[in-house]
């Protein structure tokens, strides 16, 4: 039943500020007696990520509704997300895990930068540090089942990141159906992202720095993908632009994948010329052959053989 008018702009579904659901958070509410929300950064199905001040320690934080951990010296633990703390927080839809994290950009396939990774130098950057950061991940026992563009965050080696991380607000009021009661459990407004995309557009490929996020678990064949598509710009199975249910698509990914994992020369060759007209014409013949082999051998059960 609904209990609300419908909000049509780019933000949450107000219907899940409900028992158990989203928290409702205002721009300048204190969490934790510590961290002050100065401005939003994006939704998700299961949290809200907001970015805050510490006014203990006078530094911006991402602060994540939401779960996560780590440890262990490794070259990819730099390529985490690092907890930097935790608290529960009782509000009238229940308890919420706040996580509090670095500030970073999220949602990498829109954001500005994704222009440069294109470019063969951007890529074989940011792929060497999602795969020293999944390859840490392993060390550790831990798989990560949902590789993303949304889960991978950027930021800028040595970058402050004030207020002019955020764009100004935009608000789109709550506003209640006739006859509903009125409660606590929603915010008096709505808000779409305020994240600025502009930060990486002139950066140099060297100076930015990657890290994982949501950690659910990772397989070699995800990573693949994700690699895939950081590069061309595009999904490898673009199963759902043709309404196909869950199942379908499941179906479908199972034969194209047994179709990839041959050993025919031609699969290989179609799968390389596939490839080399995804990208830019600069990208140069012989990136795309290391880059195709490299792509080849992740779709491999035994790359060895």
């Amino acid at each position: 039943m609904r209990r609300f008018e419908r909000i049509h702009d780019i933000v949450e579904p107000v219907e899940e500020y409900r028992q158990g659901g989203y928290h409702p958070v205002h721009l300048h509410d204190v969490f934790n007696k510590r961290y002050e929300v100065i401005g939003k950064l994006v939704f998700g199905q299961f949290s809200t990520v907001w970015l805050t001040h510490d006014q203990l320690n006078n530094k911006e934080l991402a602060m994540l509704l939401k779960l996560s951990a780590l440890g262990l010296d490794h070259p990819g633990k730099g390529h985490i997300i690092k907890l930097l703390d935790y608290f529960e927080h009782d509000g009238p839809n229940g308890t919420h895990l706040c996580l509090v994290l670095p500030a970073m950009i999220s949602d990498g396939e829109v954001i500005s930068v994704i222009r440069k990774l294109h470019q063969a130098a951007y890529m074989q950057a940011i792929s060497k540090q999602i795969l020293l950061g999944v390859d840490f991940l392993h060390k550790l026992g831990i798989t990560h089942c949902d590789l993303q563009p949304a889960n991978v965050l950027f930021s800028i080696v040595g970058a402050a990141h004030t207020e002019v991380f955020l764009q100004p607000p935009e608000f789109s009021p709550v506003r209640w159906l006739e006859e509903t009661k009125v409660d606590d459990s929603v915010l008096k407004y709505l808000m779409a992202t305020q994240r600025c995309r502009s930060e990486l557009d002139n950066a140099d490929f060297t100076t930015i720095l990657v890290k994982i996020g949501d950690l659910d678990g990772v397989l070699p064949s995800n990573i693949f993908v994700k690699i895939f598509e950081l590069v061309t710009n595009e999904s490898l199975f673009p199963l759902g632009i043709f309404g196909l249910t869950a199942e379908q698509i499941d179906e479908e990914h199972t034969y194209h994948i047994s179709q990839l994992l041959g050993k025919n020369d031609q699969v290989h060759e179609n799968f390389t010329k596939h490839l080399t007209d995804r990208l830019p014409h600069d990208f140069g013949a012989e990136n795309v052959e290391h880059l195709a082999s490299f792509l080849w051998l992740m779709l491999q059960q035994n790359p060895q053989r």
